[in-house]
């Protein structure tokens, strides 16, 4: 076997020109994805390079950018984290996805640290590869606890994934519903901060439980009244629904604790993970449970949701060590730092700012001109789809330097 490496720079991607990289992906991947980025949104298309913490490099122009779009909070413990480069090259030499079908220790570990990072609130977790996945999951838990079927969701701004089950209770995917036919199932869709509605539709016949997000992304990340997820949890609790937590994008340290719920004053029943879960590196995602709930859920089956390279081994390892670091209390002191530097940054801007934690919305007007502008200054983020607003992200493990240098930046791009 030839031990020339794969590719002949790895720091490089497989084509020689920009042009000639768009053109194989029109091609073989997704021509609207390439025309959306260059002409639609109308900022620079980044092919990423180099990969350093909290900055990205455009391989073919050779320049560097603060990433704060964050994939999403993929990247939420930085791109090349050089402790998760470490441990995933070594559990590469000794383990590969392993077998969903057998009982695995590493899997074990991850689940014993999530329900760690809960307190010992909630004591189980079914892994899948997205957070796709660990709605879906979750929702088959709570239908399957409660004998009922239906959901509450939010009706703007929420998002859920693009499974199918996703696509039902997410409010931005109306489009995408009716274009594939897929049906809303009985999902009621109410107001973000509007407790009364909740209420009145959790009253509702044969409501399994709620899945909100603490703060909608594509909202802008916009605040809850201070009892509101509080009186959320209490009406579910009122009324046998389970409550669902979609932290994907919240958990993992983004709000400057390790899950969001922490500051508000309840726990939800079920919480769903992902992205950031596998630090940047592995695809992993997991729904972490009550025990009755996942007593029943895992009980009744050989495997409630088996799926091949979810829970992988190498990603479990991986995801262990980075829930190890995202709790270390002085890093998580690090992210409220750098939340109140952001805060005190914006706090006279001419447009208002929505925050909780490291998700902020930049409330511009016309987040496309804005991501454009910021694009050129050096700034990566990625307009909402939905709302005159641009969700901003920067990665949590930069230094209070490099943030003080992002505030400048944008003010004086964007006011």
């Amino acid at each position: 076997m030839s031990s020339a490496p794969f590719l002949p720079d790895p720091a490089k991607p497989p084509y020689p020109t920009r042009e000639a990289a768009e053109e194989a992906y029109s091609r073989h991947v997704s021509a609207g994805h390439v025309s959306i980025l260059n002409s639609v949104l109308g900022f620079h298309n980044i092919h990423y390079g180099k990969r350093e913490n909290g900055r990205v490099q455009d391989v073919y122009s050779g320049r560097w950018y603060f990433d704060c779009h964050r994939g999403g909070s993929t990247f939420n413990l930085g791109h090349l984290h050089p402790e998760l480069v470490r441990v995933a090259k070594e559990a590469l030499d000794h383990v590969d996805a392993g077998s969903f079908s057998q009982v695995s220790g590493y899997r074990a570990m991850l689940a014993s640290k999530l329900a760690e990072s809960t307190g010992g609130a909630l004591t189980g977790s079914i892994f899948g590869c997205n957070g796709g996945d660990a709605i879906e999951i979750a929702a088959h838990a709570a239908r399957y606890f409660t004998g009922r079927h239906r959901f509450v969701a939010i009706e703007t701004g929420s998002f859920h994934g693009h499974n199918e089950f996703g696509l039902t209770v997410s409010a931005i995917s109306g489009a995408e519903r009716k274009h594939y036919g897929i049906a809303e199932n009985g999902t009621i869709f109410v107001p973000f901060n509007d407790l009364p509605a909740m209420r009145a539709a959790l009253a509702q016949e044969d409501v399994a439980g709620v899945i909100i997000e603490p703060t909608p992304a594509q909202s802008g990340f916009p605040t809850a009244d201070p009892d509101y997820l509080k009186g959320v949890k209490a009406a579910c609790e009122a009324t046998g629904a389970l409550f669902i937590l979609d932290e994907v994008q919240t958990g993992m340290g983004s709000c400057g604790t390790m899950w969001s719920y922490e500051s508000d004053g309840y726990t939800p029943d079920i919480i769903a993970s992902g992205k950031g879960l596998g630090g940047g590196m592995f695809a992993i995602s997991a729904a972490t449970m009550r025990e009755d709930v996942w007593r029943k859920f895992t009980g009744r089956d050989f495997a409630p949701h088996g799926s091949t390279y979810g829970g992988s081994e190498h990603a479990c390892i991986v995801a262990t060590r980075a829930i190890e670091l995202t709790l270390d209390p002085e890093f998580l002191a690090h992210v409220r730092k750098l939340a109140a530097l952001f805060a005190d940054g914006f706090a006279d801007a001419p447009y208002p700012v929505s925050q909780r934690g490291l998700c902020l919305g930049l409330w511009t007007g016309d987040s496309r001109s804005a991501s454009a502008a910021l694009s050129a200054a050096g700034v990566l983020t990625i307009p909402s789809g939905v709302a005159p607003v641009l969700p901003f992200r920067p990665v949590l493990t930069i230094s209070t330097d490099e943030a003080a240098e992002i505030v400048a930046i944008v003010r004086r791009t964007l006011g």
